[in-house]
Parts: C-alpha cells; structure tokens; sequence
C-alpha cells in the first residue's frame, strides 16, 4: 500500500526502522572520517565498531518487521550480506576504498526505504 501523507510514510514501523538505519549509518560514516587522521585512529575505532553493529541490528529488527508483513525479497538480504562482507572486508584492504563502501551502502539503505518499503 502507497503511503500518500508524510503522517502515513512515518507512521509504518518498517519505514521508521530503515530511516534510524539510514540515519545511524550516516553517523557511522561521520565518525570513520573524523578518524581518518592516523593520530585519531585509536581513540575512535571502538565508538565506530560500536556504531557499525547498531546499524547491522537495526537492520536485522528492521528485516524482522518487514518479514512480518511479507516485503522482504531478494534485495534486502543483499544489503545485509553486503554490510556483513563487503564493508568489513575492505577495511583491510584499503580505507579509503572502505569509506567509499560504506557511502555505497548508505546509498543502498536508500533505495531499500524508497522501493521496498514506500
């Protein structure tokens, strides 16, 4: 069903939840490149840890809600593979490539909220 108020989009659960995401997401990326000077690493690397798993467990209550009302597909469990491998992984590989990565599921997170959810 298409939401056509602002009061019906915020007034789903499912959107509430993949917009904190969106939202704890965006802070997540604030913080990494706030540590991106070598001195800062150290003393930022634990809130970021801390910020990357809220935003993996939102998304998780997130595909919960949405299983319920059976929206889930294919997609959703891409995006959720894809900050479980792929954002950790390059992390290793290069940090810049990871803030990229990240910005790419930021980008995700979107379009998970504006196909999948409205």
């Amino acid at each position: 069903m298409q939401a056509t108020t602002l009061e019906g989009v915020f007034g789903n659960p499912s959107f509430i939840l993949i917009f904190l995401t969106i939202l704890i997401a965006t802070a997540n990326i604030l913080v990494g490149v706030s540590i991106l000077p070598q001195d800062k690493r150290q003393k930022g690397y634990k809130l970021h840890s801390i910020i990357y798993y809220a935003v993996v467990i939102c998304y998780c209550v997130f595909l919960w809600v949405t299983h319920s009302q059976s929206l889930n597909g294919w997609p959703n469990y891409a995006v959720l593979a894809y900050f479980l491998f792929v954002v950790p992984v390059a992390r290793r590989i290069n940090v810049t490539l990871h803030a990229v990565l990240a910005s790419v599921g930021l980008v995700l997170l979107v379009e998970i909220a504006t196909f999948c959810v409205l």
